[in-house]
């Protein structure tokens, strides 16, 4: 038997099998043995399978114990655990301005294609490229031109109010949850496309938007954590299968279809001579123009678009969620709060629609309990990599080599005994009182992100949650109704909400005002 008969005899389907299956194990155990040995981060602790692949990060994600997972770990280990071969997550809030800095660039992390193929300021990976475009459209989200639009939101408030009343009238039991996020929704649409949605006067989820956001956050961030995968399998006919489209049915594709009709119809209105005076956010990124006097390209207005819808109701519902069920899971605090609110009204220094500015001076420990709230259950729980700059970094005399990813976690952080003392599990709106430890607390407050890509949406979602949550309590008493199923805080993906808000609301009787 010559050597090319003898060869062609041993390939049988079984033996190429088991050849291949030989050569993956052999891979695997390489891999596995590089990573957790020899790897530059191998000097960094972790969990086992955290630190030979990324499957254990996305797992963790996907069965919703991330947080906790990282917690403990954190406990275990120290400041800083490798949570994937190539990521770093610290738990040091005096770390946030080395990770976060003006030059950091982001990882493909944020490039899956699960919102789209375009970029948004959210995803564009280069701080150059990021600060070009968010300077182009960052004009419409400054606290300046928030407070010219506060009218268009207590109008919403108004209405949302209004809405709820027939539920006192009756005093039957409702889920409080969707309605926050029914408000955000309406006064993110008033104020970004000139009209609200209609959440609150429909009463439900329209058009299912929010379910299908949810639903969608959950691809999304499970591929973000194997974006390496990710980015194999987009360069494959594959690729189409895992980026979102308005054709989709379910997910990100169903919101989708809704901006491209606001588009549409709002390109329409300008060719027809119908646009109101009142500038938008919508009517900003087409009027917007770039250092060559071009307008904005059409799939970059897309993305943009989509990201208001996606980030400008959502977790802003979920902040109002929460102020809401911590403030009636402790009484002694209600009281507190609602006293302060109504010796503000008796003295008349709360409009019958509190303005921010009155808030802000004269409802000190209202704005403590939010604070507290968005300490303990921020709206975005997600990991947000950034890419470790030349010539690298030192962390606690371990060297990071440059191209690393590393993070840090809201939910996580926000706990640090370092900073918040032994009681940072606790909610006690009161540590917000000190201000010098308040000025503290909010130099390293990560609610929002953190330096110059914090979220261009801050200031509108402040506005509403300095009103939306003071203006329910101060017209209603609403009282948590079902102790077998309390009210649960959920996260899905990158961001969380509440569920379960089962209550029953009264009507109070207004504080009388000066005449």
């Amino acid at each position: 038997m010559t050597p090319v008969q003898h060869i062609l005899g041993w390939m049988t389907p079984s033996n190429i099998s088991f050849a291949l299956l030989t050569c993956i194990a052999l891979q695997v155990f390489h891999q596995i043995i590089y990573y957790y040995f020899f790897h530059p981060l191998s000097i960094f602790p972790g969990p086992f399978w955290g630190r030979v692949t990324r499957l254990w990060v996305a797992y963790q994600n996907f069965t919703k114990k991330e947080l906790e997972s990282y917690y403990h770990l954190h406990n275990k280990y120290g400041p800083v655990i490798r949570i994937t071969p190539s990521m770093l997550l610290v738990n040091d809030s005096t770390k946030l301005p080395e990770i976060y800095h003006r030059s950091a660039d982001k990882s493909d992390h944020y490039v899956t294609g699960g919102f789209g193929n375009a970029e948004s300021v959210l995803n564009m990976k280069e701080h150059k490229t990021h600060a070009k475009f968010r300077k182009l459209i960052a004009g419409p989200y400054s606290f300046t031109n928030v407070k010219k639009l506060e009218y268009l939101i207590d109008a919403r408030t108004q209405n949302w109010i209004d809405r709820l009343a027939a539920f006192a009238r009756t005093e039957e039991k409702f889920d409080f949850a969707p309605w926050t996020v029914y408000m955000a929704y309406d006064v993110i649409s008033e104020i970004g496309f000139g009209a609200p949605i209609g959440f609150v006067e429909a009463g439900h989820d329209v058009g299912g938007l929010i379910d299908n956001f949810h639903k969608g956050l959950i691809l999304q961030t499970i591929l973000g954590r194997l974006h390496p995968f990710m980015t194999l399998i987009k360069k494959t006919w594959l690729g189409s299968y895992f980026i979102a489209k308005p054709e989709d049915n379910s997910g990100i594709g169903v919101l989708m279809r809704l901006r491209d009709r606001l588009l549409t119809q709002r390109i329409k209105d300008i060719e027809e001579g119908k646009t109101s005076c009142r500038v938008d956010l919508l009517q900003t990124f087409l009027e917007a123009r770039t250092d060559d006097d071009k307008p904005l390209d059409v799939e970059y207005i897309k993305a943009e678009i989509l990201l208001v819808l996606l980030a400008g109701s959502d977790t802003t519902g979920t902040s109002f969620q929460g102020m809401v069920v911590q403030i009636l899971q402790h009484p002694h605090i209600y009281h507190r709060m609602m006293e302060e609110i109504d010796d503000a009204t008796r003295r008349g220094l709360l409009s019958p629609m509190p303005q921010f500015d009155e808030v802000t001076e004269h409802c000190p420990y209202y704005i403590a309990c939010l604070r507290e709230v968005n300490r303990l259950w921020p709206s975005a729980t997600g990991i947000l990599p950034r890419l470790v700059a030349e010539p690298g970094i030192d962390l606690y005399g371990k060297f990071v080599p440059p191209g690393t990813e590393i993070t840090c976690n809201p939910w996580v952080i926000h706990r640090e005994k370092k900073l918040y003392g032994d009681d940072a599990d606790v909610f006690r709106p009161e540590r917000w009182l000190d201000t010098s430890d308040a000025k503290l607390f909010l130099k390293y407050n990560f609610t929002f992100g953190y330096g110059t890509r914090i979220c261009l949406g801050k200031d509108i979602a402040l506005v509403e949650l300095y009103k939306g949550p003071l203006q329910f309590f101060r017209r209603f008493t609403p009282t948590l109704v079902d102790k077998k199923n309390p009210p649960k805080w959920v996260p899905v993906g990158g961001v969380a909400h509440w569920k379960d808000i089962n209550m029953t609301i009264k009507e109070r009787t207004p504080v009388a005002e000066p005449r």
